[in-house]
Formats: structure tokens, C-alpha cells, sequence
């Protein structure tokens, strides 16, 4: 998150990790060195190689564009003001306007500087009282001055440059990802399953869970007040004089979770036999692909859906006459017989809701060879069912009071589907044959998988808002230290 904040802090972190990192891999060595291989050719061994790497190149490239940024700082100074020109108008336009209610679904307004949002707040950082009492100081860093003296500084193309910038933000945010899979690997191969031919039965349960669990820890994002630049975080869109043109062409959250929806489904159609590869397809395989194909609709309908091309074709419900009828009784009536239609500025596509409730309907009476594989199967079917009707309630609230601020309004049902995506991810991964065999072996019920990722989940979720306030407070700490107000959207 010091990453995403641009703040200077983000380095020196990265040093302190890799240290403590290099600490690991040496005991893992150790560790190796004394114990059999018991899983030869695994994945998790060379997965970590190569994420140990990436940090590695990361940790060089963000060395280089800390020098280039603190090289490049007074050409930003004109930039910095208009900013904060751009501040005094917003501030002096909401003294009019009264404060807005960034929490329509709490009931009241809360004004304290902790409750408000990074989406896109103005905090004045800097009083001016106390400007006479300042201190001229040297505003680098120890780092940035040890960073200035011994790397070298190369002039490179401007393109490469930001090729290389895109890059490393695409890194950090895949690695992610990377970390579900290394943990998923390493749970495999520490308990050795899904040898042989298992292993597409515990690829299948552990993408398809992870992705719900990052489902999950997306939606408890947009409710902290992530993506509130691109309108996702259920605040009104800011347009492309605020956030660019790039962020405000992009579209709703609710079509990129159909297209997700739809790729998936897609995919799945010829993954499903991935199994039983050559062999006859059974019921199960059958039921498999009727869900792909449920998907692939779903998430077609809720494309066209948000698509605006196939909404204005919507609208042409009249015909031809009917219509030049309609615009001569239009004209020739005061315009104050018909009242302005209201505009939604907010998304309400559920059919991204829809699939997932069905989902959990049909995995909820999913038959499974032991009891206790289609109790954990009806665990997050019950789960996902759960978090579909939670953004439905997330909906309802949205279409009584739709957003009218940039600041996220944070309905209060989002973290419950929050909630339940995650555990029901989680519960999903573990809920394939190999392990459900092995908690048969060792006389483990249902109730301590359900418990277990309840339990896991609600400390993510906590780390997850720790983590995201810290980003929060690294923003405020880089604005008070060139000592300028800020208007932000994170």
C-alpha cells in the first residue's frame, strides 16, 4: 500500500521484507537439506524461486524511480499548485452546499477524520499559523540521499519508462494472486495431495474457490473506498477533469464482474473433462458443464445488460408514428405535466447477483460420494446464496437513495456479502475429494472446515482494513510533508 500511496516509506519496507524473507528461504534451505523430499517435482518450489525474484526486481526498479521522482520534483510544483487551487474551489463550493452524508445506509453523517473515505476527500494539511514556526529543512530522506549518491541515473526514453512504470504497478498487484497460490501449493505439498491425476480435481476446487475469495476481498475493497476514481466504490463517477480520460472511460463494476462471469463460463465448457480425458463423460461431468453454461449466459445477459448501445435500442418501444405522436403531444402540452425522469447514476444489474444465488442453490444439493463432502458443499452453497442476497439489499438501498457524492456511501449489507464470498471461497477449496478424504481418515466433521474459514476470514478482512487505513495514512503523510492541501482519489 506505501506502493500505491507513493509514499517514500515504500522502499525502505521493501528492504525490511526482503531481509525477513531472506531469513525464510535460509531455514527453508536448512529445512530441506535435513528431510526427505516427499513431493518430488512440486510446484511450490520453483513458485517461490520465482516470487522471490520479482521482489527482488521490484525492490531495483523502485530504487530507480525514487531517484527519477525526487530528481523530477520542482518540475511538478505548477502542477501541485493548481491542485491545490483546485482544493480551495471544492472546499469554498461544499461550505455552500452544506456537508454531504457519505453514509446513506447508516442513517447519519459522520464527520470525523477518521471516518471519512480515500476515495476522494479534502483535508487541509498544512496551518498556515504554524508556517512562521517551521523549520527550513532538507525534505529527503536518508535513503533518497544515500539512493542519489551511489545509483547511477541513466537517461532512458520516455516510453520505456512508463512501460516499465505500468509494469511494476501490473507486479504488485498480481502478486497477489501469486500469494494465494504459493499458500494453496504449499498446503498440497506439505500434506501431499493431489498427486497423479488428483491434481486437476484440486486445481478445479482450489481456482474456483480462490476466485470467489477474491471476489470477496474485492467487494469489502469497494466498500472501503477503493476504486471510488473509477465509480465503483457506490459514490457518483467523477468525470475526466478529475481523474483523467482513461479512468472515466472505464466501465461499471457491475460489467467487468459480467464479463468475468462470462469468461468463466466459456472456459469452463472445456475444462470440465480435464479429469476423465478420453474417457466416457459421466452424470457429474454433465452437470459440470450445465453450470459453465449457466455462467456464459448469466454473464452474456448481464453484458448486454450494461451495455449502452443495447439500452438505447431498449427504448425504442414505439413505433415510428406512434412517436412523432408522442413528441407533437410532448410539444404542444407544458412541460411541467411530465416530470423529469431520474437518472441512476449507480449500476442495478443483478444478474451477476442472479448467478451466483443460483450457483449456490445448485452446489447446495450438489450429490457427493461421502456425507461429508456434500455437507461442505451445502456449507458455501449456502454462502454464496447468502452474498448474492446481500448485494441485492446493497441494490435496494442504492435504488431508494442513489449516491449524489464522490465519497463512498457504503452501504452496510456490502461487507456482509463480503463476508460470505470469502468464506465461501474458502470452504470451496476445501471442500475436493482429497481432502474430504483425509478429514475422513482423521475423524474431522464438517463443522471444523465451516468454522476454520469463518474464522480466517474475518482476520483477513480485519488485516484487509488495516492495511487500506495504512495506505490512507502514507497519503496524508506524503501531502504534509510538501506541506500542500490535497484532493484525492484513491
Amino acid at each position: 500500500m506505501f506502493a500505491v500511496a507513493k509514499s517514500n516509506l515504500h522502499i525502505p519496507a521493501q528492504f525490511v521484507f526482503l531481509a525477513i524473507n531472506g531469513f525464510a528461504i535460509f531455514l527453508s534451505i536448512l529445512y530441506n537439506a535435513q528431510t526427505p523430499d516427499l513431493y518430488p517435482a512440486n510446484a511450490h518450489h520453483r513458485m517461490g524461486w520465482v516470487a522471490v525474484a520479482i521482489l527482488t526486481v521490484q525492490t531495483v526498479v523502485g530504487v530507480i524511480f525514487s531517484v527519477a521522482k525526487s530528481s523530477d520534483a520542482p518540475k511538478n510544483e505548477e502542477a501541485s499548485s493548481l491542485m491545490a487551487a483546485a482544493t480551495a474551489r471544492y472546499q469554498r463550493m461544499e461550505n455552500r452546499q452544506g456537508s454531504w452524508n457519505s453514509d446513506s445506509a447508516h442513517g447519519g453523517s459522520d464527520h470525523s477524520p477518521s471516518s471519512r473515505s480515500p476515495s476522494l476527500e479534502e483535508e487541509p494539511l498544512y496551518n498556515h499559523h504554524e508556517e512562521q514556526e517551521l523549520k527550513v529543512v532538507d525534505e529527503e530522506t536518508k535513503f533518497e540521499k544515500l539512493a542519489k549518491k551511489y545509483v547511477p541515473r541513466y537517461t532512458v526514453a520516455q516510453q520505456w519508462i512508463t512501460i516499465a512504470s505500468v509494469g511494476y504497478q501490473i507486479s504488485q498487484r498480481l502478486l497477489l494472486i501469486w500469494t494465494f497460490m504459493l499458500i494453496a501449493t504449499g498446503a498440497s505439498t506439505y500434506t501431499g495431495v493431489f498427486k497423479g491425476g488428483n491434481i486437476f480435481t484440486g486445481l478445479a476446487h482450489v481456482i474456483k474457490g480462490g476466485i470467489f475469495f477474491y471476489y470477496g476481498i474485492f467487494t469489502l475493497g469497494r466498500y472501503l473506498g477503493c476504486f471510488a476514481d473509477l465509480g465503483w466504490a457506490w459514490n457518483v463517477k467523477p468525470d475526466a477533469s478529475m481523474v483523467g480520460k482513461f479512468r472515466a472511460n472505464i466501465k461499471s463494476a457491475e460489467m467487468v464482474e459480467s464479463a468475468l462471469i462470462f469468461t468463466y463460463g466459456f472456459t469452463n465448457v472445456w475444462l470440465e473433462h480435464l479429469a476423465g480425458w478420453g474417457q466416457a463423460w459421466h452424470m457429474g461431468d454433465l452437470e459440470h458443464v450445465s453450470i459453465a453454461f449457466w455462467f456464459l449466459g448469466g454473464g452474456l445477459l448481464g453484458i448486454l445488460t450494461e451495455s449502452e448501445r443495447i439500452r438505447g435500442l431498449l427504448n425504442n418501444v414505439y413505433s415510428e408514428d406512434a412517436q412523432i405522436a408522442i413528441n407533437q403531444y410532448e410539444m404542444a402540452v407544458p412541460q411541467t405535466v411530465f416530470p423529469e425522469k431520474p437518472k441512476f447514476r449507480q449500476s442495478m444489474n443483478v444478474f451477476p447477483s442472479l448467478v451466483i444465488f443460483m450457483l449456490g442453490i445448485l452446489m447446495g444439493s450438489h450429490h457427493q460420494e461421502k456425507v461429508l463432502g456434500t455437507m461442505l458443499h451445502k456449507q458455501w452453497g449456502l454462502l454464496l446464496s447468502g452474498a448474492a442476497v446481500f448485494r441485492l439489499g446493497s441494490f435496494l438501498l442504492v435504488f431508494l437513495k442513489p449516491p449524489t457524492s464522490y465519497l463512498p456511501s457504503r452501504p452496510f449489507t456490502e461487507p456482509l456479502a463480503a463476508f460470505a464470498l470469502m468464506a465461501g471461497g474458502l470452504v470451496f477449496c476445501l471442500s475436493n475429494s482429497e481432502t474430504i478424504n483425509a478429514f475422513d481418515a482423521m475423524n474431522v466433521d464438517g463443522m471444523f472446515a465451516f468454522t476454520l474459514s469463518l474464522g480466517i476470514t474475518a482476520l483477513l478482512m480485519s488485516y484487509q482494513t488495516l492495511v487500506i487505513a495504512l495506505k490512507g495514512w502514507a497519503v496524508k503523510r506524503e501531502a504534509s510533508r510538501s506541506h500542500k492541501s490535497v484532493f484525492r482519489i484513491a
